[in-house]
């Protein structure tokens, strides 16, 4: 009888078996793929949210001071004096100060001993806990006992340019004209001769259109800018609650607590001088200043804490993700050797923030998500040092 061709049972379990080895090593193969990739993905989706958040830090922090007097600006305060080595005194000022609010309105202030503010106010444990998932209760966090650290800065900013390449603090305000020549900034005046005005109380100043455009394009002068007014009895900051035209007007009940203050030191009206040309006011100067905020924001989604730029009482904006801690410490220059003093965290008395040279940064991040084969995130971290161009230099011979 002629044989049947096919395949006897245990051919058939064998290609089986061979076919079932095949597939569980390509699919190994394959899901190692997927996962690899996974973890590259989210390794390079964290640095690049660390490399983000530095770069918009150093970018800042790098210009404080810049253009700024060396002893600071002066802010509303009462007056009060401190004899060396005590310490400066408290309830000298009440300055509300930007940071720890989406919202954008005031939750902390500056520190009240202040007179001046500082190129760089640091906020060492003032900002949020740190938060990090919690492994053992999934959609919970686990926060840090303390608080993660904040950093204020302030610098000029000369982006406000005309039509005619002039800029705000280009001329004084007001100044009174000489011989024949004609009052204004026109083009070929040899004596440029503003013809602006300072109200007597500081609630509003009027730029010659001549000299300086205030509402030149993207740059203008807009509500909630501030501006700082300095001549030869010092210097004083104020915040814009309206503008129009070449009008800018200091209105009272800013966020800050500059305007109309009432303090009988550090205000515009304590810049008048009676005897002075053609005026109340010396020949004044006005100068946009940007103070710039960065804190930590694990309130608002604890599970995926950002970290906050703000622009004066601006709104915040994120500019890094998924960050699980802000350490800032500074390098302040000392009378004796060594010459510095190497990273602090909170400056004690008699270190002050006008001895701040080199401010060191740390921040850690987490990949968005958990890694798929182990349920647990990629971490990492990116530390830096920063010497400020305004404020590094320090004289070893003095």
């Amino acid at each position: 009888m002629k044989r049947e061709s096919g395949f006897s049972l245990i051919e058939l379990l064998v290609a089986i078996a061979i076919l079932t080895i095949a597939v569980g090593a390509t699919l190994s193969m394959l899901t190692q793929a997927v996962n690899t990739n996974q973890a590259v993905t989210m390794l390079a989706d964290t640095q690049e949210n660390l490399r983000a958040s530095m770069n918009y830090m150093v970018r800042d922090i790098i210009q404080a001071g810049e253009s700024i007097p060396q002893s600071g600006i002066t802010i509303p305060n009462q007056g009060l004096t401190s004899i060396p080595p005590a310490a400066p005194p408290a309830n000298n000022s009440a300055i509300n100060r930007p940071g720890l609010d989406p919202t954008g309105v005031p939750t902390i202030q500056f520190f009240n001993t202040y007179t001046t503010l500082p190129a760089i106010t640091p906020g060492g444990g003032l900002g949020y806990p740190a938060s990090t998932p919690n492994p053992a209760n999934p959609g919970a966090v686990l926060l840090s006992p303390t608080g993660t650290d904040i950093i204020t800065v302030i610098y000029a900013d000369n982006t406000l340019v005309d039509a005619n390449n002039h800029t705000l603090n280009e001329f004084p305000i007001y100044l009174a004209k000489t011989g024949l020549n004609p009052a204004g900034c026109a083009a070929g005046n040899p004596a440029p001769a503003p013809a602006g005005t300072i109200a007597a109380d500081g609630s509003q100043v009027t730029f010659d259109a001549s000299c300086i455009t205030i509402n030149a394009g993207n740059t203008a002068l807009q509500p909630g800018d501030l501006i700082m007014f300095q001549n030869a009895k010092g210097n004083a900051i104020e915040t814009i609650s309206a503008v129009n035209g070449q009008t800018v007007t200091f209105g009272p009940n800013d966020l800050f607590g500059f305007n109309a203050s009432g303090a009988p030191s550090g205000t515009l009206p304590n810049l008048q001088g009676a005897n002075s040309p053609g005026g109340p006011y010396p020949p004044t100067s006005a100068t946009r200043i940007w103070m710039v905020t960065y804190y930590l924001d694990t309130k608002t989604n604890p599970l995926r804490p950002q970290l906050m730029r703000q622009v004066n009482f601006r709104l915040p904006q994120a500019v890094g993700d998924v960050l699980e801690n802000l350490t800032i410490s500074y390098d302040v220059s000392e009378q004796g050797a060594p010459p510095v003093k190497a990273n602090q965290n909170v400056l004690v008395w008699p270190d002050t923030e006008s001895q701040i040279r080199k401010v060191n940064l740390y921040l850690a991040a987490r990949s968005e998500n958990a890694y798929t084969p182990t349920k647990q995130y990629f971490r990492n971290n990116l530390a830096t040092e920063i010497n400020i161009r305004s404020l590094c230099f320090i004289n070893q011979f003095r």
